[in-house]
């Protein structure tokens, strides 16, 4: 058998030769790993300048808003009004009467015109007075979750139910269909769109779900993440609910209780809007529910809308959402009639979280007055509206109701 050797000094040259080449290669990799490095830090930094500079512009803002203004921020109410705005609420403030003017109003379905073109020029008439009178701009919601609940089924495209569009349409299908629908709400005016419902169906909520439900815990999160996405894309902002969940007794007329198992629990609610809170949902709205699972939660006897427990421990930490968190109506009757008259309510929630106060009737002047007087009473409590009203101005921030400059 035949070897083939290399003499000592050509095979130390050869190895130098080999060694020479893997340094040379090893030492362009490490420059081009350094100069990606560079770049990447370099970017890193200028996006934490501006973020600095830009949370700096909106703590200046905050800082320059008036007390009032400021709480007002924590409100969502009806109007009055269809085709042109009707302003209802005026207070005294520094010898001057101004408008009170919530953070958000929330149109229904006597607030929609059949004609597209009136209900944006109602849209367009809300903006124009906020301007006319110098007050911060309400951002302009609805419930277009699609079948049976769509403020506008009478006037945009045909929306089919959460149910249907699960059985019947792919994922990529249904993206499709939501782009669409946030295309429409936002040429009508709005800016954010209190869905999709996200919550599993089961036998306790099927009745009450009725089709508003994709289903199992894979379909809320696969067509609840392309509802949101589509939303967001387009400008609209998306609202999750209801967290952690109903069963068949409607809120508007009783107090539903909830009671979960433990891997239940997890499996068909946390979970699922765990998920869906990595897509970056502006806004999750809390059911009204007493919740109970069995060795996990606390808050047994609160109903979860005003659970510091279900919206800071659950919601904002064990499925890291950083949105806005919305109560359901406060004026169900779920809280009315179970010891959660609006007075109250209107504490609780502020205290437990909640940063938007969902509220049907069309004056909200006597909560707005009682949220003032804890403001300047409690710093617990003014700690709390101060953390909501930013970050509903951070929110208006995103949807080009405040410019940043």
């Amino acid at each position: 058998m035949a070897f083939f050797a290399i003499s000592p000094p050509l095979f130390f040259l050869s190895l130098l030769i080999i060694s020479s080449t893997f340094f040379s290669c090893s030492s362009k990799d490490k420059v081009k790993e350094r100069k990606s490095r560079d770049a990447g830090l370099a970017v890193q930094k200028e996006a934490s300048s501006f973020l600095k500079k830009k949370t700096a512009a909106l703590d200046s803002f905050f800082s320059s808003l008036s007390k009032s203004e400021r709480l007002a921020q924590l409100f969502v109410v009806n109007l009055e009004g269809k085709k042109e705005f009707s302003f209802v609420e005026w207070i005294e403030e520094g010898g001057e009467k101004k408008p009170l003017i919530p953070g958000g109003y929330i149109f229904f379905s006597f607030n929609i015109s059949k004609k597209p073109e009136e209900i944006a020029a109602f849209t367009d008439s809300v903006r124009e007075f906020a301007a006319e009178h110098g007050a911060l701009e309400p951002f302009l919601c609805l419930d277009a979750e699609g079948g049976y609940v769509n403020r506008l089924r009478g006037v945009a495209g045909p929306l089919p139910e959460n149910k249907w569009i699960s059985k019947n349409l792919s994922v990529e299908d249904a993206s499709f269909i939501y782009s669409l629908n946030a295309v429409q709400l936002r040429s009508l005016g709005f800016d954010l769109n209190l869905s999709p419902v996200v919550e599993v169906q089961n036998e306790s909520n099927k009745e009450f779900l009725n089709g508003r439900s994709y289903g199992s815990a894979r379909a809320a999160v696969g067509y609840g993440s392309a509802a949101l996405l589509a939303c967001q894309k387009n400008g609209v902002a998306a609202v999750l609910k209801h967290f952690p969940g109903n069963n068949s007794v409607d809120p508007h007329l009783a107090l539903p209780l909830l009671d979960y198992d433990y891997d239940e629990f997890f499996r068909d609610v946390l979970e699922p809007f765990a998920i869906l809170a990595r897509n970056k949902p502006k806004g999750v709205l809390m059911s009204h529910a007493l919740v109970r699972v069995q060795g996990f939660s606390k808050d047994n006897e609160v109903p979860a809308s005003l659970s510091p427990f279900w919206i800071k421990e659950t919601l904002r930490g064990r499925a890291a959402f950083d949105g806005l968190v919305f109560s359901d109506d406060i004026f169900m009757a779920a809280l009315e009639k179970n010891g959660y008259p609006s007075e109250r309510a209107v504490k609780s929630a502020v205290l437990a979280g909640v940063n938007c106060i969902l509220m049907s009737e069309k004056r909200f002047l006597n909560e707005w007055t009682i949220v003032k007087k804890l403001y300047d009473g409690d710093e617990k409590f003014r700690t709390a509206a101060d953390d909501s009203a930013k970050r509903i101005l951070a929110f208006k921030l995103w949807a080009a109701i405040l410019e940043w400059n």
